[in-house]
């Protein structure tokens, strides 16, 4: 994306969330803050349980039926652990930077697949979670006429793209669409691709095997990861329940998904600006609780990324950082078309 259209995205979710503020006021928010006060230390507690999870979801795709040495595992989770971690150039790194030596491209190989397959398992578990978001919408009863007729088509849309990834998991799909990107004729793009597609194709073995080989632990990971977001959800319980404002289980998931599914849709955004406040604001009004109470659920949102970017940055230390930008700089790295 352009540097113009980043600025241009950047400016749009500014007003919105400048118009967002002047409708509920400084004062209610910083009182809606104050309020929940203490309850920030568990929600901030909340999120080790899901970063975990999806860590423990990403360890179960690399685990092979041979049992690995105990500390070795051990080490091997830590750093899917610090992965999962928010980061302030991401959502969260998930990138794994191999040695130099023999096995240095066998290795990077193997790094691209784990990453891809990851991608596609929280893409699986987030079609899940968004689908039963809908589901809990349509059961409730503020939720009628041309909103519910859209959401039950938006579900339709989400069955579909289930397929589409379930596909992807059982056939591969990363030297097909390199092969359809190389077509388009984009220059150094093509070209690059073109010289990779040995090295593609190796990673869409990688991303089959499991299904083919262990579908039982591709089942596993996918249900961790989707747990994980029901975890998440409770930070919305928490907050509601600071404030005082009863928040049930169904609204909860119904909130949690579609802003999910919201941020997603807009991803443009940068930094989620004004997708996140605007989706929480409408959808805890659409649930039958004051609306504003979403704009204080997502500044509580923002301070957990903050805290928890902080902590990701200092687990990293100096040796990630420094694998990081050597990432950024290395000869894998795809031309610009």
């Amino acid at each position: 994306m352009s540097r113009t259209l980043r600025l241009v995205a950047f400016l749009v979710g500014a007003v919105v969330l400048a118009l967002l503020i002047r409708e509920v006021g400084v004062d209610t928010l910083a009182e809606g803050a104050r309020t929940v006060g203490w309850f920030a230390v568990p929600i901030m507690a909340l999120h080790a349980v899901v970063y975990g999870l999806n860590a423990v979801a990403w360890y179960i795709t690399l685990a092979t039926s041979r049992a690995p040495h105990r500390s070795a595992a051990s080490s091997d989770f830590r750093r899917r652990l610090r992965d999962q971690l928010p980061h302030p150039r991401g959502q969260r790194r998930r990138r794994a930077i191999p040695d130099g030596g023999a096995h240095a491209v066998a290795r990077a190989r193997k790094a691209a697949g784990s990453v891809l397959q990851y991608a596609m398992l929280h893409a699986l578990s987030s079609l899940f979670m968004w689908l039963t978001a809908i589901v809990a919408a349509l059961t409730l009863p503020g939720v009628h006429g041309r909103i519910w007729w859209a959401l039950l088509a938006m579900g339709g849309v989400i069955v579909a793209a289930l397929g589409v990834v379930r596909s992807g998991h059982r056939h591969g799909f990363v030297a097909r669409l390199a092969g359809w990107i190389a077509r388009r004729r984009l220059g150094r793009l093509s070209a690059w691709l073109t010289k990779q597609e040995e090295a593609l194709v190796a990673v869409d073995a990688q991303i089959t095997s499991l299904h083919a080989e262990q579908p039982g632990r591709l089942g596993a990971a996918i249900a961790v990861d989707y747990l994980s977001r029901w975890v998440a959800m409770g930070e919305l319980l928490l907050v509601a329940y600071a404030v005082g404002t009863p928040l049930g289980i169904t609204p909860a998931v119904m909130i949690s998904g579609l802003s999910a599914l919201a941020v997603n849709l807009f991803f443009l955004l940068p930094w989620e600006m004004g997708s996140r406040e605007g989706s929480l604001y409408l959808l805890f009004g659409l649930a039958g609780v004051p609306a504003s109470l979403g704009l204080i659920a997502a500044v509580m949102t923002r301070l957990r990324e903050i805290v928890w970017c902080a902590l990701g940055l200092a687990l990293a230390g100096p040796g990630g950082r420094a694998a990081a930008a050597e990432a950024r700089a290395g000869h894998t790295t795809p031309p610009a078309a």
